[in-house]
C-alpha cells in the first residue's frame, strides 16, 4: 500500500495527516502533521465590526434614504477570505510533502467546490479523493473509512 495525505477542512479549521503503511501491521498508522484554526472563521460578526462615530457616515438615517453605509454581503467576503486562506495553506503544505504522495481532501459541502476552485493545477492533479463533508471533528481512525483507506 503507498502512503497517503489525508486534509480535513472547514472554515474554521485545517487538519493534515500522513497515512503511513509499515508492511508488518495490518492497520495504517496515521499521523498529525499540521493543525491550525482560522481567527477569521471564529466569534460574531458584531464582535469583529464596531459601530464607532463617524463609521457610517452621512450621520441619521431618513426613510427611504438607502441605508448608507450598510454592509450587505460583509458575511460572504469574510468566508471568501477565508476560503482563498485555505486554499493557500493546502497549497503549500501538498508542495512541501512528497511529490508522489496523493492526497485525500475533505471539506465541508459548502465550501468544498470554492476550495477546489481556488487550488493550483498541480495541486489539484494530485488530489485521489474528495470527500463533501465536515470531517474536522472524526475519530482519526474512522476518518480513514470515510475515504475507504481502511
Amino acid at each position: 500500500m503507498r502512503n497517503k495525505l489525508v486534509i480535513v477542512i472547514d472554515l474554521g479549521c485545517l487538519k493534515a495527516h500522513r497515512v503511513e503503511y509499515d508492511g508488518v501491521s495490518t492497520h495504517p498508522r496515521l499521523e498529525l502533521i499540521e493543525e491550525f484554526n482560522t481567527v477569521g472563521a471564529h466569534g460574531r460578526l458584531s464582535d469583529k465590526l464596531t459601530d464607532e462615530a463617524g463609521r457610517f457616515g452621512g450621520g441619521e438615517l431618513r426613510p427611504g434614504s438607502g441605508g448608507n453605509g450598510e454592509r450587505h454581503n460583509l458575511t460572504l467576503e469574510l468566508d471568501k477570505r477565508i476560503i482563498t486562506y485555505l486554499a493557500g495553506s493546502v497549497n503549500e503544505l501538498v508542495k512541501r510533502e512528497d511529490a508522489d504522495l496523493p492526497v485525500y481532501l475533505a471539506a465541508e459541502k459548502e465550501i468544498c467546490h470554492p476550495l477546489l476552485e481556488r487550488l493550483e493545477p498541480a495541486v489539484k492533479g494530485r488530489i485521489a479523493k474528495v470527500v463533501p463533508e465536515n470531517l474536522t471533528k472524526v475519530n482519526r481512525l474512522k476518518l480513514l473509512n470515510h475515504f475507504g483507506i481502511a
